[in-house]
């Protein structure tokens, strides 16, 4: 009888610790490292890396298309996302391309390059709007001399339509920098790179930059004027 129950408690033990611890460990918690001015940023772990993954969000009062607008166009590389030195289109069309994008960095680290596929999916149902990026093995674009190709690199945009008229946006990315990078620029990128880019991106609003965006591959959900 004991060596039933013996038998028993270790099946359990087997149990727990392939089956519920693993619910556990896979669960991370975002923690919040910023809020102001309307925007959130939150970060986490991410299981094999060194570097914790960040998420922003913030809501803005502008229609799906431009704020895809202002994510897509070269021209709004410096002044939408931090630190942004260059944003080249490769290939492909606005809704799905191969882009190489360069960032700087505080000295004497290197700035960092990468070639990624940038794409965009929209839900028929409740309208919101995905542009994934990933990295690409890729040479299409040479890495400068004194810059740091990225080994890693994945994120998104999602932005969601709200009752009010507004566009809620979340701003999600991971990445390996590659090279050597003190912990200290690390955590300063984590939060500054969301908060920055989405501040960046609330003053183009205001400013109505690519306010008349329209594309044929984008539904914009119907409004309804409460007004007398």
């Amino acid at each position: 009888m004991i060596k039933k129950q013996t038998a028993l408690k270790f099946l359990l033990g087997c149990f727990l610790i392939t089956n519920v611890l693993p619910l556990f460990s896979e669960a991370t918690e975002w923690s919040e490292s910023k809020r102001k001015k309307g925007i959130q940023i939150l970060t986490r772990p991410v299981a094999g890396s060194n570097i914790e993954e960040f998420l922003g969000k913030t809501e803005v009062d502008a229609s799906i298309s431009q704020i895809i607008a202002l994510l897509v166009d070269p021209q709004s590389c410096k002044n939408l996302y931090h630190q942004c030195k260059e944003l080249t289109v490769l290939s492909g069309s606005e809704k799905k391309s191969s882009v190489y994008l360069r960032n700087g960095a505080p000295w004497p680290v290197n700035d960092r390059d990468v070639i990624m596929d940038r794409s965009f999916e929209q839900n028929e149902k409740t309208l919101t709007t995905t542009m994934k990026m990933r990295r690409l093995d890729s040479n299409a674009k040479a890495t400068p001399s004194g810059v740091t190709r990225m080994p890693a690199f994945e994120g998104y945009w999602k932005l969601i339509p709200l009752a009010n008229g507004k566009t809620k946006i979340e701003y999600q990315a991971h990445f390996e920098p590659g090279g050597s990078v003190p912990q200290s620029v690390i955590n300063m990128v984590l939060t500054d790179t969301p908060y920055e880019t989405l501040l960046n991106l609330k003053s183009l609003v205001e400013q109505g930059k690519h306010k008349d965006a329209k594309y044929d591959w984008i539904k914009e959900p119907v409004t309804t004027n409460t007004g007398n």
